[in-house]
């Protein structure tokens, strides 16, 4: 019984070799893709650029509100969470920071934080 598993094994090893051999030599002889020519392009046909613009629209509208960025986004965090755990931590925790104090100080004033850069300096100087 032990044997006929070993003979297996080393069967299915030699067909992984030769499958491997066999693509090393004949990978090369392969036919090159080539680049759709312009002139077979629908979008360079009379009319065809409406369409194609109006099928990206589509895309971008239909990607919007299918939940796929979110999606996409939360991907992104686990990436980086498992990355580099203490650096993803310390964003969260600054952009929350930031947010609540952001807050508060709307609360505060009434009146929505100014984000550019001259606003940010003005304050600054007016204070000096």
């Amino acid at each position: 019984m032990q044997a006929d598993f070993t003979r297996r094994r080393i069967a299915q090893g030699v067909i992984a070799a030769m499958f491997a051999a066999s693509i090393v030599v004949v990978g090369p002889l392969a036919p090159k893709a080539e680049a759709i020519p312009d002139s077979l392009n629908p979008c360079n046909a009379p009319g065809g650029s409406y369409v194609c613009d109006k099928a990206e629209e589509g895309a971008d509208w239909l990607y919007d509100k299918s939940g796929a960025d979110s999606l996409v986004e939360g991907v992104s965090g686990v990436v980086d969470f498992a990355t580099d755990p203490l650096g993803y931590m310390e964003q969260k925790l600054r952009s929350g920071t930031q947010g609540m104090f952001e807050a508060f100080g709307e609360a505060l004033t009434g009146k929505k934080p100014d984000t550019s850069e001259e606003g940010q300096g003005a304050g600054k100087d007016e204070g000096e």
